[in-house]
Formats: structure tokens, C-alpha cells, sequence
């Protein structure tokens, strides 16, 4: 592999390499999808509880909080109560005290509703964390040779990655910029072959200067159509 165009194709075979192998890596096979969705269905509903959990106990001190402060309220309107020096402030106080007798016990019921809750929530909450050990365990069993081939990927991966790694420390950096912005640009195909004597991507034939020059090595060559950047495989010629 000693031309530029050589270490180009090279490169983006590698790059999408990776990117096929890793999807592959990342997808559950079919007839795994059903198992992974439920276990990960009892994992989520772990996740949901705890978190339930520890919003109701926010609540339930939210909710102690705010019954303090009613029942202060309600001494404070109680003392007022036997100092009031007409009808119409007894009215008065007797209205205000009413309001927040109402309050204290709507603070009581939702904090006796938090408690019912909390409770259930975790007896839940534990009931489900026992029995999560060796549901990963039996989901881990039936994933198995998914693992393998996963290991098997991830080893072809460094192997790769290793190899893009050393093609690019040998490209000069305004090549390799450009280089990526054609990759991004043409969906991961920047380099194509040509095939007999046209643009194997498009199909657009060569014009016959441009094809001397590339099988020539003199120049990059760019395909008139689609831009790409035309390789001619010496050893396929």
C-alpha cells in the first residue's frame, strides 16, 4: 500500500468497517429481542421505584412541614379566639380557623396516603431487588453467544481502529480534514473504484484525459458527476 490513493481507499474501507461491525455489535438479534425488552423492563421498574420512593419521601416532608405550620397557625387562631372582644371578630376568627382546620386535615390525609404508598413502594422495591440478581443472571445465560460474537467484534474493532489510527498519522492534516468533510459529504464513500471506464458510484463514464491520468497515479482525480475522488486498482486492471 504505497500511494496516497492506496492508503485513501484503504482508510475508508476500514472506516466503514467499523461502522457495519458496530452496528452489528449494538443490535440485538431477533430472536433476542423479546428476552433483552423484558429484562430490561424489570430493571427500568427497579429504577421507576426508587426513584418513587424518594419523591414521595420529599413529599412526606414537605407535607409534615406544612402541617406544622397549620397547626401553629391554628394554636395562634385558638389563643386569638379567647381574647376577641365582639361578635364580629369572634365571626372572624372562627372562619379563619375553620379554613385552617380544613387544610390540617388535608396535610394528615395526604401525608397518611405518602405513608400507605412509601410502604407498599418499597416492600415492592425490595421484593423486586431480591430476585434482580438472578434475573440478570438467567439473562446473561440465554445472551451468551451473543457475548461471544460481541467479544469477537469488539477484538476485530481494536484491530482496526488500530490500523485507521495509523493510515491517518500518515495523511497530512489538510488531506485528512478534507478527507472526512468528502466522507461526511457522500455518506461514507469519499473514494470509489472505477469500473471499466466509468464512476463506479454514479456510472458516469470517464472523460479519456482523466482516465490516463489516473491510471497513471499522477493526480487525485475527481469524478466529474459526483465529486468523489476516482481509484483505479492496478491490481484489477
Amino acid at each position: 500500500m504505497n500511494t496516497p490513493l492506496e492508503q485513501l481507499y484503504r482508510l475508508q474501507d476500514r472506516l466503514r468497517f467499523v461502522r457495519a461491525r458496530e452496528k452489528e455489535r449494538d443490535t440485538i438479534p431477533a430472536e433476542l429481542v423479546e428476552v433483552d425488552r423484558e429484562y430490561r423492563d424489570k430493571v427500568e421498574a427497579v429504577e421507576r421505584l426508587k426513584k418513587r420512593c424518594a419523591e414521595a419521601e420529599v413529599e412526606r416532608r414537605r407535607a409534615n412541614a406544612e402541617l406544622s405550620e397549620h397547626r401553629d397557625k391554628l394554636r395562634k387562631y385558638q389563643s386569638q379566639l379567647r381574647a376577641v372582644q365582639n361578635q364580629r371578630e369572634y365571626g372572624a376568627v372562627l372562619n379563619e380557623i375553620d379554613g385552617v382546620e380544613k387544610l390540617v386535615r388535608a396535610a394528615e390525609d395526604k401525608i397518611l396516603n405518602l405513608d400507605e404508598e412509601i410502604e407498599n413502594a418499597t416492600k415492592e422495591l425490595a421484593s423486586r431487588q431480591e430476585i434482580l440478581p438472578l434475573e440478570t443472571e438467567q439473562h446473561e445465560e440465554r445472551l451468551k453467544d451473543w457475548r461471544v460474537t460481541q467479544r469477537q467484534i469488539n477484538d476485530e474493532l481494536t484491530s482496526a481502529q488500530e490500523e485507521i489510527s495509523r493510515l491517518e498519522a500518515g495523511m497530512h492534516p489538510r488531506d485528512r480534514i478534507e478527507f472526512s468533510r468528502l466522507l461526511e459529504k457522500k455518506g461514507g464513500q469519499a473514494i470509489v473504484l472505477v469500473a471499466g471506464v466509468s464512476c463506479s458510484a454514479c456510472h458516469v463514464k470517464i472523460r479519456p484525459a482523466a482516465l490516463q491520468a489516473l491510471k497513471a497515479g499522477r493526480e487525485i482525480i475527481y469524478c466529474d458527476s459526483c465529486k468523489r475522488i476516482l481509484y483505479w486498482d492496478m491490481q484489477r486492471s
